[in-house]
């Protein structure tokens, strides 16, 4: 029944149900808060009491398997996809100007649609989410110092002090608040900023494999990288240094999220 209520309040656009209330938003608008519902999903994936309606609302935004068309019946999420994909169907402000920097951007369809896969069976086990909002950032374009500061608490969840938890909520509500009045993720983040405490959902409250120590791994990697390069041979010293430096990097990073899974 709670299931069953939760795919009923879900499976609606709030904030897009006619063509006219996207006049509302402009190119830039509708990739923020494609990038910020995207985050704010994850984040109340990690959280006890949103982590069934999280896994819901992921569900329900890729059910369809692709963004190709406008359905008012959709979840936001799936709408602003799909105003990414095809800007030419949607009645943004400033149209020329929205649609043409909306092509400038590199949306991945098929990436966002596996990773909410992911986050609709809650299997991120080995902290996708890292690596791929660093992707989902390039793509769309992301560059404001605020929202890269709430990807930092988002997948450092499970160690973050109350505070910081109860920093990053609000500051992702108002945000989406701002952008898009309406959004129906405005409820439960609204329920989330008036928590007493917060309960780690279980599967998340393990130390996850920090983007910082895989980083560190890389530098370690690229110090032996060039090591070895300088020693193979003395002949066009500068190419293999280069090459020992991006192989070891590779190398680092990922060993360091060996060792993290070993421990």
């Amino acid at each position: 029944m709670e299931l069953e209520f939760i795919d009923k309040e879900i499976s609606e656009s709030r904030l897009y149900r006619t063509s006219s209330a996207m006049s509302k938003l402009n190119g830039r608008d509708v990739a923020d808060l494609a990038y910020l519902n995207t985050i704010a999903l994850y984040m109340m994936l990690q959280d006890d009491a949103q982590h069934e309606y999280a896994k819901s609302y992921a569900n329900q935004t890729i059910k369809y398997g692709n963004y190709n068309l406008f359905r008012t019946h959709a979840t936001d999420l799936y709408m602003l996809c799909h105003v990414l994909n095809n800007p030419e169907d949607a009645s943004l402000d400033s149209k020329f100007e929205s649609t043409k920097f909306i092509k400038t951007l590199s949306f991945d369809e098929l990436k966002h649609i596996r990773f909410l896969r992911t986050l609709s069976n809650a299997a991120d086990s080995n902290n996708q989410a890292v690596s791929y909002f660093f992707r989902l950032e390039a793509q769309l374009k992301i560059k404001n110092p605020k929202y890269t500061q709430f990807r930092r608490y988002i997948t450092n969840w499970g160690n973050l002090k109350y505070s910081s938890r109860q920093l990053a909520v609000t500051k992702i509500l108002q945000e989406i608040r701002k952008l898009g009045r309406g959004s129906e993720l405005i409820s439960p983040l609204t329920t989330m900023a008036k928590y007493r405490k917060f309960n780690v959902e279980p599967e998340y409250s393990r130390p996850r494999t920090s983007f910082a120590k895989k980083v560190a791994g890389a530098a370690i990697g690229a110090v032996a990288g060039r090591y070895v390069a300088g020693k193979v041979a003395d002949m066009d010293k500068e190419k293999l240094k280069k090459a020992g430096t991006g192989l070891g990097a590779i190398a680092g990073y990922w060993a360091a999220g060996r060792r993290k899974k070993q421990v």
